[in-house]
Formats: structure tokens, sequence, C-alpha cells
């Protein structure tokens, strides 16, 4: 049991880089920063507005490396500047078509409708309910599922079998 859990987690933790890949505001960011050093200014002005999502959901992948630039002129302020970390995903995992369908429902869903999950996770976390085994059998909803979501939402933090609110912190 414990080696099919690992397995399925291998999953769930390649969520964001699905999500990532299958909308084209984040695609943009991700080509871009893989051709170089971009700033937030510098990003806004290539794609304009999405680029901020698509640094959390590298940033939440494990995928953006971060430096300062110093300014080329005296006075100016030093600013950060991002690339994507990792070209590649090796992935040696088994799951049943059945769970990978779950998974793959939660990557494509629409942002409405992954929002209106959210809200009720959020609902129940509010509350004092943060394991996912509690929350889903108030949602009425399967933990993998579960899992899924919370890691595709900028707005929550999966850890374990415990899925908190996000700290809205700097990228």
């Amino acid at each position: 049991m414990v080696k099919r859990a690992k397995l399925i987690n291998d999953v769930v933790e390649l969520i964001p880089i699905f999500h990532l890949l299958s909308t084209e505001t984040y695609k943009k960011v991700y080509n871009a920063l893989l051709e170089g050093w971009y700033t937030t200014r510098e990003l806004e002005e290539m794609i304009g507005e999405g680029y901020k999502d698509a640094l959390r959901i590298l940033k939440n992948a494990g995928m953006l490396e971060a430096k300062w630039r110093m300014p080329s002129d005296p006075g100016g302020k030093p600013e950060k500047e991002y690339h994507v970390s990792y070209t590649h995903v090796s992935a040696n995992f088994y799951i049943s078509l059945k769970d990978l369908n779950k998974v793959l429902d939660v990557v494509f869903m629409s942002d409405d409708e992954l929002e209106e999950y959210v809200r009720e996770i959020i609902k129940e976390i509010e509350i004092g309910r943060t394991s996912v085994t509690y929350i889903s059998k108030d949602l009425n909803l399967d933990p993998l599922f579960l899992r899924a979501i919370a890691k595709r939402s900028l707005k929550l933090n999966l850890k374990g079998q415990i899925i908190e609110l996000a700290k809205d912190e700097e990228i």
C-alpha cells in the first residue's frame, strides 16, 4: 500500500507542470524563461497579464531559479530575474487508469470549476479541518481528486496528508 501511495503521489506532484503546459500564457512564460533570464517587468512587456501566476506555478513545481540583476546605471535598483532551472522530467510511476483519469480531470478542469472546489476546501480549513481524509469525507470527494485540486491551486498547499492555505509570499 505504501508503494502504491508513493507512486500516486509522484503523479500528483506533476500536476503543476501539466497545468503550466496546458495554458497558452503559462507556456509563453515557460518558453521565455527557458531561453534566458527575465525580470517581472520584462515578462509583463513580453507576455502581458498572467505571468505572475506562471511564476508561482514554476516556483511551486520547484522549477524556478532567481537571482539579482545589477542595474546598468549607478543610481538604479537591483531587480530579481528568473529562469527555468529544469527542462526535463523523469518519471517512473504505476497508476491505474481510473486514478490517472482523476488527476487529468483536475489538470484540464476550467479555472471557474477549480475555484468552486477551492472555495469549499477553504471553508473546511477555516473551521479547522485540514486533513485530506476529513475534507474528502465532508465534501464527498475522492482523496486523490482532492489532493490534485490542492496541488493545482495557488491558494492551497499540500503537505503530506494536510492541506493548508498558501501564504501570499514573494516570488
